[in-house]
């Protein structure tokens, strides 16, 4: 299975189920105890493989974040790794979407009142999801795999 085909899957799903085992995960309920009108969600983390899954209501995964970390313990993910890409900064990942024909959005860098130092981020733009590369001291820093509309 490649990381992209996570997205949408239950949060029972063998595979989940697999992995969180392994990794002896524990998923958490996060409700809105305020009464607020927020959704349900559920968070689970494996932080030796820099995953962080976001589950909406109907335990569905909606979003996957990705850190890069040097990991050699159990994967049963095939490659491509969207971590793993042939750029290191925005620029360059603009460039390559445009060889690819893939929609995509950039940011540069900045710094914003409210919440101070933005780093520069390029998302890009597919059919039912989008990945968002983070870049910091030209090399990625976070990518995000989410569905769109989530």
């Amino acid at each position: 299975m490649k990381y992209i085909e996570l997205i949408g899957i239950s949060l029972k799903s063998d595979i989940l189920l697999d992995l969180f085992e392994t990794y002896d995960v524990d998923v958490v309920y996060r409700y809105d105890r305020n009464h607020e009108g927020m959704d349900d969600e559920f968070t689970a983390e494996i932080p030796d493989m820099g995953l962080e899954f976001l589950f909406n209501s109907s335990q569905e995964l909606t979003t996957l974040f990705m850190r890069n970390v040097k990991h050699s313990g159990f994967n049963p993910f095939d490659d491509p790794d969207p971590r793993r890409v042939p750029f290191n900064t925005g620029i360059e990942a603009m460039e390559w979407a445009k060889e690819q024909s893939i929609d995509a959005q950039y940011q540069e860098s900045k710094t914003d009142p409210l919440f101070g130092e933005i780093p520069e981020w390029v998302k890009l733009n597919f059919e039912t999801f989008f990945i968002h590369y983070q870049f910091e001291n030209g090399s990625v820093t976070m990518v995000t795999l989410q569905a769109q509309n989530a």
